[in-house]
């Protein structure tokens, strides 16, 4: 099983990123760290929307 959600959170010039398996879990942590005031968001790495850059192995 492959980790699918990934958390990007944002306070001033530091940006940090953890993976996770479920929506369930991105979620507790973005409510954690939001009230540690940190800019998130939670991206769906099997979006069909998402624009990947670089060359596909």
């Amino acid at each position: 099983m492959e980790k699918r959600y990934l958390l990007v959170m944002k306070y001033e010039n530091e940006v940090i990123t953890k993976s996770f398996y479920t929506l369930k879990e991105a979620k507790i942590t973005d409510k954690v760290e939001n009230q540690q005031e940190w800019l998130t968001t939670i991206i769906d790495l099997e979006d069909e929307n998402i624009e990947w850059q670089g060359e596909e192995e």
